[in-house]
């Protein structure tokens, strides 16, 4: 507990304590503190999750390109391939976006836009190993499967259209 003894004193030891009051935050016109927080990391820093999911393409594009080397001669099999390929590839451009955009938005502490990039990455490597089993189903006799995927992603404030509504034809 400080004591203050004389007047004088009192009014000193105050004004040292409202100086660095003030030199804390600086004082907007209606008296209120205005002080930036820190920002605060991640609990869970998604890069390394982006990382491994670009890394399960990858190895669905690789899967792929042995199962096309080792295709035989026919070339409605290779045609097949060579279409599953072309479509691996395409996913890890978009992925490659996709990091890019969760390197932004980890950037600017959007948990929003991380878990946006993430879903969509996940989707992704999923797409690539649905890939490698249509690519294997294209050079075996069986046909009985069936390859093609239909997912719609919204961005997370996209309006989401009513699904009643369907085109007629």
């Amino acid at each position: 507990m400080i004591r203050f003894s004389g007047t004088h004193e009192g009014w000193w030891w105050m004004s040292l304590i409202i100086g660095v009051m003030l030199s804390v935050c600086s004082l907007v016109s209606n008296g209120a503190p205005v002080c930036k927080p820190a920002p605060v990391a991640p609990l869970h820093d998604p890069r390394g999750d982006a990382r491994q999911q670009v890394g399960r393409l990858v190895a669905g594009i690789q899967h792929i390109e042995r199962i096309r080397a080792k295709a035989p001669g026919d070339a409605v099999d290779r045609n097949c391939v060579d279409r599953k390929l072309a479509e691996a590839r395409v996913g890890l451009q978009i992925a490659t976006d996709e990091i890019a955009r969760l390197e932004a938005s980890v950037g600017n502490g959007d948990a929003g836009e991380q878990e946006y990039s993430m879903r969509r990455l996940r989707l992704l490597a999923e797409r690539a190993h649905d890939l490698t089993k249509a690519a294997q189903v294209c050079v075996t006799d069986e046909v009985s499967s069936i390859d093609v995927t239909q997912v719609q992603v919204f961005a997370p404030n996209a309006k989401v259209p009513d699904p009643s509504f369907r085109r007629q034809y």
